[in-house]
């Protein structure tokens, strides 16, 4: 397994002709294991591209498109429930950070799936009593099985590489954050996520979202309500910034204030003018 931190630099990832495999060729008898570099230039080449519209099975067996996650940014993490240290340790860190965002985002917000390609093994059950060992229960998150022949095109699609070895598999750890839209918008690498490697790709999503069905005045304070967090690197957890908060209602109130006084100055000098008005219409009509 690989520990890759945070999201490589530009001139880290070289997009023209990217290769088709990252798996390393070996002489006979020797590990099969990843060429990291290539794999991190897989995941970013994935950047901007469509996700398919798969049907995978949730945790109780039933149907599910990838396509039914539209309309909210999704995060996207590979599993293999036959893992015993690195998968548990990962999705406990992916959980740890989705709970971080709470108060940056509601739950009701985005969602979060997490896919096992380890097929035939990774089934409805084996998933369902993975989700069950890391205590995971939200309702926006899923645990979701692709059928065998779907596995090689759903990763590829992901830009998620991975080979087989004695030990396992060896491949990246990270999240894929999915847009509303149904395209890949970022990959975060890291076997060990904090909330705000994911709270700034998704802040970025929600704040760019149009409005949509929802009133501008509802989006409007979502939003300002958004821009008044910040990550909290003591307590790994987004928290309201309360300076920028009685700076933002200071303004409010400021301009609040002056409109009401020149709207008051407004009707006043509106009044001195009507009775000015009227003598002159009383003089006329006595000459």
């Amino acid at each position: 397994m690989r520990d890759v931190g945070g999201v490589p630099s530009a001139s880290d990832v070289h997009e023209a002709n990217p290769p088709a495999t990252a798996i390393a060729p070996r002489e006979p008898g020797e590990v099969p294991h990843l060429i990291e570099a290539d794999a991190l230039r897989l995941g970013q080449a994935a950047i901007g591209r469509a996700v398919p519209d798969f049907v995978l099975l949730d945790r109780q067996g039933r149907p599910v498109r990838l396509t039914d996650y539209r309309g909210k940014p999704l995060l996207v993490s590979f599993i293999y429930t036959g893992c015993f240290q690195i998968c548990p340790t990962q999705t406990k860190a992916l959980l740890d950070a989705v709970k971080g965002l709470e108060t940056l985002l509601g739950s009701d917000q985005f969602n979060v799936v997490s896919i096992g390609f380890n097929q035939p093994f990774d089934d409805p059950q084996a998933m369902r009593a993975f989700a069950a060992q890391q205590r995971i229960g939200a309702s926006n998150w899923e645990f979701l099985s692709p059928p065998t022949q779907v596995v090689e095109p759903l990763t590829r699609a992901f830009g998620f590489s991975y080979v087989a070895t004695p030990a396992g598999f060896d491949h990246l750890l990270g999240v894929t954050v999915v847009d509303a839209r149904g395209r890949i918008h970022a990959q975060v690498y890291g076997d060990r996520l904090r909330s705000d490697q994911l709270g700034r790709p998704l802040r970025d999503l929600l704040l760019a979202e149009p409005p949509g069905a929802q009133s501008t005045l509802a989006v409007m304070f979502e939003r300002v309500r958004i821009l008044c967090t910040k990550y909290d690197a003591d307590t790994g957890e987004y928290r309201y910034d309360y300076k920028l908060i009685v700076e933002l209602v200071g303004g409010l109130l400021f301009f609040g204030t002056m409109a009401v006084y020149f709207l008051l100055e407004w009707r006043d000098q509106r009044r001195a003018r009507k009775p000015s008005c009227a003598i002159s219409s009383a003089s006329g009509s006595a000459a």
